[in-house]
C-alpha cells in the first residue's frame, strides 16, 4: 500500500473541507432565503393612504365557523355573515368599522417568531387554525393577514401576511376586532339605525338592539304589533314585532334609497325595551 506523500494528504483533506461546505451551504440555504426579513421592525397591516380606497373588509374564522363580510356602500359600510348564509343584510357600525381601519393602519413594534413553514400549525397561522382578515380595494386585494395564537407570557398575538412564511408577534389592539366570533358585534346596535336618523332623531333614541337573530317566523305566525315610521332624514321604516319566549323578534324595513333597501336582518329586544320603543315610534309619528 503506498503512503500519501505530504502535497497529496493536504490536497485531499481541503478536497474534503470543500465537499463538507457545500453540503453545509445547501443545507442552510433555505432558512437563510427564510431569513432576508429583520428580526424587528415598525409595521402596519395596511397603509393609511390606503383606508379610504377600502371597499371590502373579510373576515373568516374557520375554527369557529364564522364569516363576516362587509361592504362600503357611499358612506356606509353593510355587513353579512356566514350564518345567515349571507342571505341577511344589517347595516354595519361605521364607528366600529372605522376603528377597526385605524389600527390597521397603525404603526406598531413586529418582532420576528419563526422564519418557516412548518412553524405555522403550531403557532396557529396556518389557514386551518388562522383568523384570516382580507382588506379589498374593488375586488383587488390590498392586505391579506392570518392571526394565529396569543403568547402567553407576553400577549402578544402571532401573524403572518400572506406575502411570506416569516411568522411575526406583536401587541396590537386589532385582537379585540378579529377575535371577535359574533356578526353583533359589528352591527350597528341602535334600534333604528344610525344611518336612517338625523343628528337630532340619533339624540333622541339610544335604545338598542340584543343579539342579530337569525330565525325566520313561520308563514302562520303573525306578527303581535306592525309599526310605520317616517324619519326627518327621508326614510320609512316598518317593524314587525313577534313574540319569542321571553324576547321580541325585530324585522325592520326601510326604503328611501338602495342602501336602506338593501337591509335585511332580524334581532331580539327585551319586553322593557320592545314597550319603550313602541311608546317612542307611536309618540313620534
Amino acid at each position: 500500500m503506498k503512503k500519501l506523500t505530504a502535497n497529496k494528504a493536504y490536497l485531499v483533506f481541503y478536497a474534503f473541507d470543500i465537499v463538507l461546505l457545500i453540503v453545509v451551504a445547501v443545507f442552510l440555504l433555505p432558512f437563510s432565503k427564510n431569513n432576508n426579513s429583520p428580526n424587528s421592525k415598525n409595521a402596519a397591516f395596511i397603509e393609511a393612504e390606503q383606508l379610504k380606497d377600502i371597499t371590502e373588509i373579510r373576515i373568516l374564522d374557520k375554527n369557529a365557523k364564522c364569516r363576516v363580510s362587509m361592504h362600503r356602500i357611499g358612506g356606509q359600510w353593510m355587513g353579512t355573515d356566514s350564518f345567515s348564509n349571507d342571505s341577511l343584510y344589517w347595516p354595519a357600525d361605521n364607528k366600529t368599522v372605522e376603528n377597526f381601519l385605524v389600527q390597521m393602519s397603525t404603526e406598531i413594534p413586529w418582532t420576528k417568531k419563526a422564519s418557516n413553514v412548518t412553524s405555522w400549525k403550531k403557532l396557529g397561522v396556518d389557514a386551518s387554525n388562522a383568523v384570516e382578515v382580507d382588506l379589498r380595494i374593488d375586488s383587488k386585494t390590498a392586505a391579506s393577514l392570518f392571526f394565529g395564537y396569543a403568547d402567553d407570557l407576553n400577549g402578544e398575538i402571532y401573524f403572518r401576511t400572506s406575502k411570506e412564511s416569516t411568522v411575526w408577534q406583536a401587541k396590537t389592539d386589532v385582537e379585540n376586532f378579529v377575535y371577535e366570533k359574533n356578526a353583533s358585534f359589528w352591527a350597528d346596535p341602535f334600534l333604528i339605525p344610525s344611518c336612517i336618523r338625523t343628528k337630532a332623531e340619533n339624540r333622541d333614541s339610544g335604545l338598542r338592539r340584543g343579539e342579530l337573530a337569525y330565525i325566520k317566523p313561520a308563514e302562520h305566525v303573525k306578527p303581535i304589533k306592525i309599526l310605520k315610521k317616517s324619519f326627518d332624514s327621508g326614510y320609512t321604516g316598518v317593524y314587525s314585532f313577534y313574540e319569542k319566549d321571553d324576547q321580541i323578534v325585530v324585522i325592520p324595513e326601510f326604503s328611501g334609497n338602495d342602501y336602506a333597501e338593501l337591509i335585511s336582518y332580524r334581532y331580539t329586544i327585551s319586553k322593557w325595551t320592545y314597550e319603550k320603543f313602541v311608546a317612542q315610534l307611536k309618540e313620534s309619528k
